[in-house]
C-alpha cells in the first residue's frame, strides 16, 4: 500500500475534493471542457459580426527609413547638448475644425471643471503644453522619454519644440533644457500628464540632479473631459475626445506602442518610423491646444465663431450636473439637470433622482417629493426601491408624515426582497427594516392634545 502522502493519494484526494471520478492509478482522467450553451454561441457570432472582429489587423504602419531624424538643431546648457526640432503654425492654423487662435484669453471655469482653485486665473495663451513619447509605461528611472514635445504661444505663431534624445549620454542636457523652458511659463496644460508625463520626466531629472519646475497651475484635460464625456464614447483616450470634440483625423498615425521600437531601431542603426513618432507627437500636442479650446467653451455650449459645441450635449449636461452637484452648488446643477432632461437621454430615471436629491437638498422638500413619486411610478423595480427610500426619508424627518415614511418604507423592503441582489439588496433590507421599526414606535406613542 502506498503511504499516506504518496503522490497517488494526493490526486485521490483533490479528485474526491473536485467530485472527478478516480483512474485505477489513482489519477484523474481529464475531462473534456463542457460545450458552450448554444446561445451564448449564436451571441458571440452575431456581436462579432456587428462589430467586425473577425481577426486583429496589423495597423498601416509607416515605412522604415535610415539615418537621423531631418530638421534638428543644437541647444547648449550647462549639462551639455540636446537636440529639438522646431515646427511653427500660424495662429489660425486648424487642427480639425479648430484653429489654433481659439484658445484666446477669455473668461473661464476651469476652476470649476478641472476642480483645482489654481486654475482659476489661468491664462491658456501662458501656458506650455506638454506631451512626451517613452519608451514605456512604467514608473522609475528605468523608463526614458526621448521625446519632449513643448507647445508655446509667441506673439504672432504657435511654436512645437520637440526635444529628442539622440542616445542616453544626452538625457541630463535634454531634462535640463525641457526644465528651463517649462520655468518660463506660468502653467502647464497635459493629457494625463499629472499621473504620467510629469512623474516620468520628474523621475529622470532627479537622477541627473536637475531641478524639475513643475510646480505650477496644471491643468490636466483628462479628468474634465472624462467627468464631462463619461459614458458618450466608447473610451476616453485623447484620440477619441479629439476626433468627437475637434473633429481630428489623423491619418496613417503611427500608434503609441510602434514608439519605443522606433527609437530603439534608431539607437541600432537601423532603419526606423521616428518621422512617424515625431508626426504622433506634433498632433498630440496641437490636440491639446484645442481641447483645452473646447474645455473653456462647455458651460456657454458655443464655438467662438458661434456654432453648437461639439460632443454629446446630454452627457456634458450630465457631467455638469453631477459636478455642480459635487461642488454644493446645487442651484447651478439643477439647471444643467433639467438641460440633460431636456434632451431625452436614456437615463432619465437617474437623472429625476438626481434631480429630486438636489431639490431635497435645497430644502425644496414637497418639490423633492412630488419628483420621487414621479420616478418611484415610472421606474423599473430595481430603480424604484432608492426612490420609496427616499420618500421615507423625507416623510419621517421633514413632513412628519410617519404612517406615509412606513407604507414607502415597506414597500421597498418587498421590491427589494423580490427584484435586488448582493450588497444592494442586503443594504436595502437593512436601512427599510431598521426604518420601519423606528416609525412603528413613533406611531404607536399617544398624540399630544
Amino acid at each position: 500500500m502506498s503511504p499516506p502522502d504518496s503522490k497517488a493519494a494526493i490526486y485521490r484526494r483533490l479528485a474526491r475534493l473536485r467530485r472527478e471520478p478516480e483512474t485505477v492509478a489513482g489519477k484523474p482522467e481529464r475531462q473534456p471542457a463542457p460545450a458552450l450553451p448554444t446561445w451564448f454561441r449564436e451571441r458571440k457570432q452575431l456581436k462579432s459580426h456587428e462589430l467586425g472582429a473577425t481577426t486583429p489587423e496589423e495597423p498601416n504602419l509607416a515605412a522604415k527609413a535610415p539615418g537621423e531624424p531631418r530638421d534638428l538643431e543644437t541647444f547648449s546648457n550647462a549639462r551639455g547638448q540636446s537636440h529639438a526640432r522646431i515646427l511653427r503654425f500660424p495662429l489660425d492654423w486648424k487642427h480639425g475644425s479648430w484653429p489654433l487662435n481659439w484658445i484666446g484669453d477669455r473668461e473661464h471655469d476651469l476652476a470649476t471643471l478641472g476642480r483645482d482653485a489654481t486654475l482659476e486665473r489661468l491664462e491658456l495663451s501662458r501656458s506650455i503644453y506638454l506631451d512626451i513619447e517613452t519608451t514605456g509605461l512604467s514608473g522609475g528611472a528605468g523608463t526614458i522619454p526621448f521625446m519632449v514635445g513643448l507647445g508655446t504661444f509667441r506673439e504672432d505663431h504657435f511654436e512645437l519644440w520637440q526635444g529628442f534624445l539622440r542616445g542616453p549620454e544626452d538625457e541630463a542636457a535634454l531634462l535640463e533644457e525641457v526644465a528651463q523652458r517649462v520655468a518660463e511659463r506660468d502653467s502647464l496644460v497635459s493629457f494625463f500628464g499629472k499621473s504620467f508625463d510629469r512623474h516620468r520626466l520628474e523621475d529622470k531629472m532627479r537622477v541627473h540632479a536637475v531641478v524639475p519646475s513643475f510646480e505650477r497651475p496644471h491643468l490636466d484635460l483628462f479628468h474634465p473631459l472624462k467627468r464631462l464625456y463619461r459614458g458618450a464614447y466608447s473610451d476616453t483616450r485623447l484620440a477619441t475626445l479629439e476626433r468627437a470634440l475637434c473633429k481630428v483625423q489623423r491619418i496613417d498615425d503611427l500608434p503609441g506602442s510602434h514608439a519605443p521600437a522606433a527609437w530603439f531601431d534608431y539607437l541600432a542603426g537601423r532603419a526606423h518610423r521616428l518621422e512617424a513618432v515625431f508626426e504622433h507627437n506634433r498632433d498630440d500636442v496641437l490636440s491639446l491646444v484645442t481641447l483645452a479650446a473646447h474645455l473653456c467653451c462647455t458651460s456657454a455650449e458655443k464655438r467662438p465663431d458661434g456654432a453648437a459645441l461639439e460632443g454629446v450635449a446630454c452627457a456634458r449636461a450630465r457631467g455638469l450636473a453631477h459636478l455642480h452637484a459635487a461642488l454644493r452648488d446645487f442651484e447651478q446643477a439643477l439647471v444643467w439637470t433639467s438641460r440633460a432632461l431636456e434632451r431625452r437621454p436614456d437615463d432619465v430615471h437617474d437623472l429625476k433622482l438626481l434631480r429630486a436629491d438636489l431639490l431635497r437638498l435645497s430644502g425644496k422638500h414637497e418639490q423633492a417629493l412630488a419628483v420621487y413619486e414621479e420616478v418611484r411610478g415610472e421606474a423599473p423595480e430595481t430603480e424604484s426601491v432608492n426612490a420609496l427610500l427616499q420618500i421615507a426619508k423625507l416623510c419621517e424627518h421633514r413632513l412628519r408624515d410617519y404612517a406615509r415614511a412606513k407604507d414607502a418604507a415597506q414597500l421597498a423592503a418587498s421590491l427589494a426582497e423580490d427584484y435586488l441582489t448582493g450588497t444592494a439588496r442586503r443594504r436595502a433590507l437593512n436601512e427599510s427594516q431598521r426604518r420601519i421599526e423606528r416609525l412603528a414606535m413613533k406611531l404607536a406613542r399617544p398624540k399630544k392634545n
